[in-house]
């Protein structure tokens, strides 16, 4: 049975009430503070007071049990882990994990309200074009005094949402408005002659409407002509058509404080000092009007309506949310001026009422094609020799085929071309000549709640049905995160074949071993599509089979590398358990590079990630560790040796023996001494016979016998390095594998265990 709540028994808004006539249910004290306040019936609550009848700590809670949630005032909204709505005010909080309960769902103990509401759309973040920051999914509710709106369609906010909560940049948008927001807009009013795709900015470009930076954001952009929006800007449509200006006027919320706009009539700052304000603005032309400055008659008489109309500054007749004009029966903004009937609730746009229609409506594209100022080729003769391509400054030009041995990708679909193709061959840019015609929005059989849309420059993702990772174009739906590359998107497939590889990737779904809450995604590589794609454990390019952690900076980790992944318990730091850490705190999202970074004890280079001890001051690039974990005595030096394998060398170290640099190449190190020698310069021998196994045993530079991933030494039974060095048995094909280290120890010879090789001398430590 559930309890009462502890505050009362509807959700509470909470807000700032200044000379409230009611007085608190509690303390019969005036409200004139910060107060809660039920919107159902006529309860009110001090800050002061809610705070008395709340426990300050719950312990052990269901949903929560691994810390004690303790009372917390938000002065920002935030999620609630259970109910997923919107929430202000007291919480229970949990800072190690960032968990919050509002206190109704904190006391509700029925068994069956201690599950998720939405069990999956928990704290769910999506990575959106239309924000720089990740968006997090919630159920929205009031929560104070005034309702929030969608930052694109400017209508309030119902059901589920999308937004970036807090008091800075603070944004919020309808699940439908995310779905819907095109990836590419043809002829949008502010420039019709080229579509507008989203590209990321990286230089100091501003935006054409509101004069803005775009430097480190995705944004509209016609790249022949330099023309960049906002894509909250995009949005936004002329609306008002006067007389002493040729163009269509546009209405412009300005933020409090931005002096950028001048009024062309009066001279003076569009933008108020202490508060938002507005104006008009042609964006072609730069310039921007005072709404008071365009002389628009104060009132006026339409034939659809019998009494004078008059001009105000904004309508809302009522709380349906939906805002219509009565003459053209176009949705209307609310916040914008209107003229009304004050005798009954007639409501017209300005441009309406004056008898001034636009047409305002944005064409997304959806049945175009990338082609510009060109009909498509004839599938047997094609029309034209050349064309304009909207992703591609320069006129690209049509081939019958590919030269001879020459392998051409094709820059769309990451596929060779063989046969008809356009290129522009200055810049390297090849296109199949039905990349060409791809349609701005498809519907696929994977994904069938909502369309897919044409994105040209997203960076690299895997593909969700058949996990290639590339960097070609992209067929996605964003608040669903789901992305098909244009070989899987083009291509149809049989009902009966519909997603085997969500299945493989299920079966092979991971955790993040920096951080248990976040999953990996799983992906392939091919050798000519992705350059500079390194393993963060090893360091080594991926080709093949790969996990990525978007949540963790696109952390990338080599299949085989993954099991290496875990925490240790090492010779060098005995006293602590080494665990899988992110070192580098700060991170560049703009630039996608580390501020500054540490040093590995083993190698003395920068580390990123690896093992690190939670109390000490100790880290290890993760081969590093395993290098560390299995010595070699070599008799002609008084220290131990370790093998530290193929790796990305950053220093420019030398080989004490041979002087040669040791370029990234495996080699033994003196922790003590700091001495390294090439593999091939300490006498190992290449063929070894030992009383561990009946056939003799082959040096080989590295050993992969299966796919797993988990590799093991058939000696010490520890987990192996499968690009390091090891001894392997030919004649058993690979079912006997062991380190180096571990080999040299187990030869049979008298004590003190040690053989000589060459004037030089192993033995067994």
């Amino acid at each position: 049975m559930d309890i009462k709540p502890f505050l009362h028994e509807h959700y509470l808004l909470l807000h700032y009430y200044e000379e409230q006539e009611a007085c608190c249910d509690k303390c019969n004290r005036k409200i004139d503070d910060i107060a809660y306040s039920c919107g159902r019936c006529k309860f009110w609550l001090h800050k002061s007071c809610a705070e008395e009848q709340l426990p300050p700590q719950i312990s052990a809670h269901p949903l929560h049990s691994q810390h004690n949630l303790t009372l917390f005032f938000h002065w920002s909204c935030y999620i609630c882990a259970k109910c997923s709505n919107l929430s202000q005010g007291h919480a229970y909080y949990c800072r190690d994990c960032d968990f919050n309960l509002d206190y109704l769902c904190a006391f509700s103990t029925n068994a069956e309200n201690n599950r998720p509401i939405i069990n999956g759309h928990i704290s769910k973040k999506i990575h959106h074009f239309s924000f720089n920051e990740p968006l997090t999914l919630f159920n929205y509710r009031r929560v104070g005094k005034y309702d929030y709106y969608c930052n694109w369609c400017e209508k309030h906010l119902f059901g589920m949402s999308y937004g970036k909560l807090g008091f800075s940049n603070q944004v919020s948008f309808h699940d439908s408005c995310l779905i819907n927001m095109p990836g590419i807009i043809v002829k949008h009013p502010f420039h019709p002659s080229h579509p507008l795709q989203i590209h990321m900015v990286y230089s100091d470009y501003r935006c054409n409407a509101c004069n803005y930076s775009l430097k480190g954001i995705q944004a509209y952009c016609c790249k022949k002509c330099r023309f960049y929006l906002h894509v909250l800007c995009a949005r936004l449509q002329p609306s008002l058509k006067v007389e002493l200006h040729e163009h269509p006027l546009t209405y412009f919320q300005i933020q409090s404080g931005w002096r950028g706009f001048r009024c062309k009539i009066c001279n003076f700052n569009c933008g108020a000092r202490n508060k938002e304000s507005f104006c008009y603005r042609c964006v072609q032309c730069n310039f921007n009007y005072h709404f008071n400055c365009l002389g628009i008659l104060s009132s006026t008489r339409h034939k659809y309506h019998r009494h004078e109309l008059m001009l105000i500054d904004s309508f809302i007749e009522d709380d349906s949310k939906e805002y219509y004009c009565d003459i053209c029966e176009e949705e209307r903004k609310p916040k914008h001026h209107v003229y009304c009937c004050k005798k009954c609730k007639f409501v017209a746009h300005i441009q309406c009422a004056l008898n001034k229609i636009i047409d305002t409506k944005l064409d997304h594209g959806s049945n175009s094609s990338l082609l510009e100022e060109t009909e498509q080729s004839n599938a047997e003769f094609p029309t034209h020799l050349s064309i304009k391509y909207v992703d591609h400054p320069h006129v690209l030009s049509y081939n019958e085929a590919t030269e001879q041995n020459k392998s051409l990708l094709c820059n769309a679909c990451c596929q060779e071309i063989f046969y008809r193709h356009y290129a522009c061959e200055d810049c390297e840019y090849y296109l199949h000549e039905t990349c060409t015609t791809l349609p701005y929005e498809v519907s696929h059989p994977l994904h069938r709640q909502h369309p897919l849309k044409l994105f040209t420059d997203i960076g690299e993702f895997p593909c969700y049905q058949c996990g290639d990772h590339s960097g070609g174009f992209f067929y996605i739906c964003y608040p669903c995160d789901f992305k098909l590359d244009l070989k899987c998107a083009m291509t149809p497939i049989a009902p009966n074949k519909e997603g085997p590889r969500q299945i493989e990737m299920e079966r092979l779904s991971k955790l993040c071993p920096f951080n248990q809450n976040h999953k990996l995604e799983f992906f392939n590589t091919r050798a000519n599509l992705i350059k500079d794609l390194k393993c963060y454990a090893c360091l080594l390019p991926i080709v093949g089979s790969a996990y990525r952690c978007r949540e963790c900076f696109y952390t990338y980790v080599h299949e085989s590398c993954l099991a290496l992944v875990r925490e240790m318990q090492h010779p060098f730091h005995p006293l602590h358990l080494l665990h899988p850490q992110i070192f580098s705190s700060m991170f560049d999202q703009q630039n996608f590079s580390w501020m500054w970074s540490v040093s590995c004890f083993a190698c003395a280079n920068t580390i990123d990630i690896g093992y690190g001890c939670q109390k000490c001051d100790f880290r290890l690039h993760f081969n590093c560790a395993y290098s560390l974990k299995r010595a070699l005595k070599y008799k002609s030096h008084i220290h131990n040796l370790y093998y530290f394998g193929l790796r990305a060398e950053k220093r420019a170290r030398a080989c004490n023996k041979c002087k040669s640099l040791l370029d990234g190449e495996p080699f033994y190190h003196c922790m003590e001494c700091g001495i390294s020698l090439h593999i091939k310069c300490v006498p190992i021998p290449h063929l070894i016979k030992s009383k561990s196994h009946i056939h003799s045993l082959t040096l080989k530079d590295y050993f992969v016998e299966d796919g797993s991933g988990e590799y093991y030494c058939d000696i010490c039974e520890e987990e192996r390095n499968s690009k390091n060095h090891v001894y392997y048995c030919e004649e058993c094909d690979g079912q006997f594998v062991a380190h180096i280290e571990c080999m040299l120890h187990t030869l049979y010879i008298s004590p003190p265990y040690t053989f000589d090789l060459n004037d030089h001398i192993f033995v067994h430590c």
